[in-house]
């Protein structure tokens, strides 16, 4: 951990953290540029920088849970002084090209080290429930979404939820669990092609998972598929309320059983 230290020992720090693949953490003020895909400008105020150890670098505000910017991968990360009392960390994204410059006026503290984790994180919620609870809600996914049915079959396999949009569109969702990968965007390309094929109509493809990959992303904009994330606490809670919907109704029919 660094605090107080001058412009210089601060450089050598994030420079040297950076060519081991440390975890940084930055606590200071700064403002962000990005260009890529769009572009954004975030004026000057006092942030949480964190860079991970495989690359990823997110900038958090104050308040709220979601980073205000980030990079999900990066091939370079650099660090410059300019102007004598400021640093600069720019951090470069190939594919697609993305460049996300932060300008440091001031920073307050820097933590740095490796850490070691190997542990799976598990939700004792599978697939299932997540079909079941969003067949009963489908406005977690989309505002007008109607779904008419689970498990549809199509050739090679099985559509998680069908149903038609606002505008009387079919849509065909496929779900996942965990963090979705390029695989879940060709399984569910399949499908929309299968349902085309066969009906002549070409249905929107909507992915649902709590996250995604930067592959996946890729794969979904080249195909013209979409993605919506989704809140496995919320799902969670929606569970936990049927069950005990579900135990009370027991008891009380348990109850008049017994008269």
């Amino acid at each position: 951990m660094v605090r107080s230290g001058s412009v210089d020992e601060y450089l050598e720090v994030l420079r040297n953290s950076i060519s081991k693949r440390e975890l940084i953490i930055i606590i200071g003020e700064c403002t962000v540029d990005y260009s890529g895909r769009s572009e954004s400008k975030l004026t000057s105020g006092e942030r949480i920088v964190v860079i991970k150890q495989d690359g990823a670098l997110l900038i958090h505000r104050p308040f709220g849970y979601s980073p205000v910017n980030w990079q999900p991968s990066t091939v370079v990360i650099e660090v410059r002084k300019i102007d004598d009392d400021r640093i600069v960390v720019t951090a470069i994204r190939s594919k697609p090209r993305e460049i996300l410059n932060i300008n440091f006026s001031r920073i307050d503290l820097i933590i740095h080290g490796k850490l070691v984790d190997h542990g799976e994180f598990i939700m004792y919620m599978d697939e299932l429930d997540m079909r079941d609870i969003l067949f009963e809600h489908p406005e977690m996914i989309e505002k007008g979404l109607k779904i008419v049915e689970k498990e549809k079959p199509v050739n090679g396999g099985y559509i998680d939820l069908f149903g038609y949009d606002v505008n009387g569109k079919p849509v065909i969702i496929e779900l996942k669990r965990v963090t979705a990968g390029r695989d879940a965007v060709l399984q569910l390309y399949s499908y929309v092609k299968k349902y085309e094929e066969k009906l002549g109509v070409k249905p929107r493809g909507i992915l649902v998972a709590p996250a995604i990959s930067s592959s996946a992303i890729e794969a979904l904009n080249k195909l013209r598929l979409e993605w919506r994330e989704i809140d496995l606490k919320k799902l969670w809670s929606f569970k936990k309320q049927k069950e005990v919907h579900h135990e009370s109704l027991l008891k009380y029919l348990g109850k008049r059983g017994e008269r």
